[in-house]
């Protein structure tokens, strides 16, 4: 698979297929108000592919510099459907940055025990 970018306003996704993952890696600014239409189209061909490729997914935030409040709600979405259909999910972001270190760590109610659903800052 080629990687594919996915570009709405500001905002890029760039997926791509790792040898051992799926890879969404996100970067710039998602400001709009109905974030979701845009984002949850490619998160849904990155579960897919994952599903299909039986690799784990794993979603990079590295490199947003902004997200409002609307973007977290599809990426919640996501990892609850997930959690329920027992694949494999990382979400990795910058813990140096204090804003992305403050919306990220909320997330780690999703976190599983067995460690397919993971939130982690690097």
């Amino acid at each position: 698979m080629d990687n594919e970018v996915f570009k709405d306003a500001a905002l890029t996704l760039e997926l791509s297929e790792e040898l051992a993952a799926i890879r969404v890696a996100w970067s710039g600014r998602s400001t709009a108000r109905e974030p979701g239409k845009f984002i949850v189209r490619v998160l849904m061909q990155a579960m897919e592919l994952s599903t299909v490729h039986r690799k784990p997914l794993e979603l990079d935030f590295q490199r947003i510099d902004y997200m409002n409040s609307s973007t977290i709600t599809p990426i919640i979405r996501l990892l609850d459907q997930a959690k329920r259909a027992a694949s494999k999910v990382s979400v990795i972001y910058n813990k140096n940055l204090k804003w992305q270190e403050l919306n990220f760590t909320a997330l780690q109610v999703f976190q599983t025990s067995d460690g397919r659903i993971e939130v982690r800052g690097v």
